[in-house]
């Protein structure tokens, strides 16, 4: 798979590690609002992480459906023939870099 936007290395890694990072950063000790009654930093993590693959799951089954609707309809590849051609000129109808 080819990510050139590096989009799941900086949104989805940071995402994660900030949304678990909660859990310890909201202790009064370093300035944060404390956790609701009951609860402290163990019990907050698994809160977090339990967002987290929700998140994740959701992900997932929407990155599947959009997948297979653009299977359906448009295709997932160009043709071999339009690949042969150049898909500057298959799809564009110009040349971008003549020569």
């Amino acid at each position: 798979m080819d990510d050139s936007l590096d989009v799941f290395a900086v949104h989805g890694v940071g995402g994660i590690l900030g949304t678990l990072a909660v859990a310890g950063l909201a202790t009064p000790m370093l300035g944060g609002a404390g956790w609701a009654e009951g609860m402290d930093a163990a019990s907050q993590l698994g809160v977090q992480a339990t967002g987290v693959l929700a998140v994740c799951a959701w992900s997932a089954v929407a990155s599947a459906a959009i997948l297979l609707v653009c299977r359906f309809t448009t295709g997932l590849r160009a043709s071999p023939e339009a690949i042969e051609d150049g898909l500057d000129v298959s799809a564009h109808g110009e040349r971008a870099y003549p020569g």
